[in-house]
């Protein structure tokens, strides 16, 4: 048996250019309002605890981190199955499709 290896990994990492798959026993997409406003509020205040009119867009990358809590993969005949963050991991690929549409037409994204 294979022991549990924890690392650190940004949003990014999670989602830049990855597919996963899902195995038959996860449960479906089920997250409605409630939960979508209790993570982008949560999303909201932490950024905000960082947040400062004055500082330029660059400055975003020097605010604090927020935990996500555990996402649990495993690799299955090399591709990556969602073990545990289903809900979450998809929820914020949603959100980022949304605000990427939002953003479509700005000149600065």
């Amino acid at each position: 048996m294979k022991g549990i290896i924890g690392n650190e990994k940004s949003l990014r990492d999670l989602l830049a250019h990855k597919e996963y798959t899902i195995h038959y026993y996860q449960r479906e997409y089920r997250w409605g309002k409630k939960q979508i406003e209790d993570l982008t509020d949560d999303l909201t205040g932490e950024f905000l605890e960082y947040y400062d009119p004055a500082h330029s867009r660059d400055m975003v990358e020097q605010h604090g981190h927020y935990c996500l809590g555990s996402i649990v993969l495993r690799a299955v005949n090399g591709q990556n199955a969602i073990i545990n963050g289903r809900q979450r991991l998809t929820s914020l690929a949603l959100l980022l499709i949304y605000v990427n549409k939002l953003q479509k037409d700005r000149d600065k994204k």
